[in-house]
């Protein structure tokens, strides 16, 4: 690696990966939705600028590009790549962007389940990918009750975290809608029947800083009964920092995900007569199955390799073990 590489992001990693297409520019990709560490994407879109020495179907990038990632073992796929104008820009162009918070919240029936354990059973399949809450009193009548509130144009000073560039940023947004949901695990475990699991799904253009999880804090204390219709609005009413309630706590990031995202098709065509040259699909076609012929081959041979390594070690052992008895007697 360069020193332009950052393989502690993802965004680090997909541009290494790019450079292994060979291309005559340094990759350098942009994302179309930067989240907080620890939050998670089931999806997202970038743009990349690539100037390959070669012509090169977008459907055999991906191959390439992915081949080398799972070489790699890094939990990092690409679903697919199209050609787009020079115009195109994948944050700028979003039209709307999809969160999901999910929360796990413990029943009625097992909340003295700490005082008889010390420990409350979490599944290892949710561990950092739900917001489990041990505190039985949950209503979500009282969370849909308030969550007109934050649909529309709305000013969100005060549920914005503190903006670590710009203090004075445009704080107005606007939420297309927001919903509470009942929900399940990801993996269904035995654990599964001490928790009710909630999902949050919110739909908007663009977001402040924590603004989401900041939300999540406020609708959780409302669901228990710590925060009113009117503790809301008034953090509407009056945006300011200073209008935060102190009763609300700041959710934790790993409950948190980006879900979708999406654009205009206007945005996506490509005027033909801006292509420099055609695309020869069939060609593409041919060396994507030689390339995955050839993946294929390697692996055989590695395999193959690693198990007469194996072998002759067992043989080994077989025959120090056989010397031993023999000695011994």
């Amino acid at each position: 690696m360069t020193h332009y590489d950052d393989p502690s992001s993802v965004q680090g990693l997909l541009e290494y990966a790019f450079k292994q297409l060979s291309p005559k520019n340094i990759p350098k990709l942009h994302i179309s939705s930067r989240t907080d560490q620890g939050v998670h994407a089931f999806k997202s879109s970038a743009h990349i600028d690539l100037d390959l020495p070669y012509s090169c179907h977008p459907n055999n990038i991906v191959f390439k590009v992915n081949s080398f990632l799972s070489s790699c073992q890094l939990p990092i796929k690409l679903v697919g790549a199209q050609l787009v104008s020079n115009e195109f820009n994948a944050r700028a162009c979003v039209k709307w962007r999809k969160y999901l918070y999910r929360l796990a919240v413990i029943k009625a029936d097992y909340k003295d389940l700490f005082n008889e354990r010390f420990v409350f059973p979490i599944p290892i399949t949710e561990d950092n990918r739900c917001y489990f809450i041990h505190n039985p009193e949950f209503d979500p009548e009282r969370v849909k009750n308030v969550l007109p509130l934050f649909i529309g144009t709305k000013d969100f000073r005060t549920f914005m975290g503190s903006p670590k560039l710009n203090p004075d940023m445009n704080t107005l947004r606007t939420w297309n809608s927001i919903e509470l949901i009942p929900s399940q695990s990801f993996y269904p475990t035995e654990f599964d029947k001490y928790y009710s699991y909630w999902d949050i799904h919110v739909n908007a253009r663009s977001f402040l800083y924590k603004q989401i999880r900041r939300t999540v804090g406020v609708l959780i204390k409302v669901a228990q009964n710590s925060l009113t219709y009117n503790d809301v609005k008034y953090m509407f009413d009056n945006p300011s920092g200073n209008s935060w309630n102190p009763k609300a706590s700041t959710a934790p990031s790993h409950g948190l995900y980006l879900y979708d995202m999406g654009y205009d098709e206007e945005d996506l065509a490509v005027p033909i007569d801006k292509l420099e040259e055609p695309i020869q699909i069939e060609k593409q076609v041919k060396d994507s199955i030689e390339l995955k012929k050839e993946i294929i081959r390697n692996r055989i041979e590695k395999r193959r390799a690693s198990l007469l390594d194996r072998t002759s070690k067992s043989l080994e052992k077989i025959k120090n073990h056989e010397l031993l008895r023999s000695v011994e007697k």
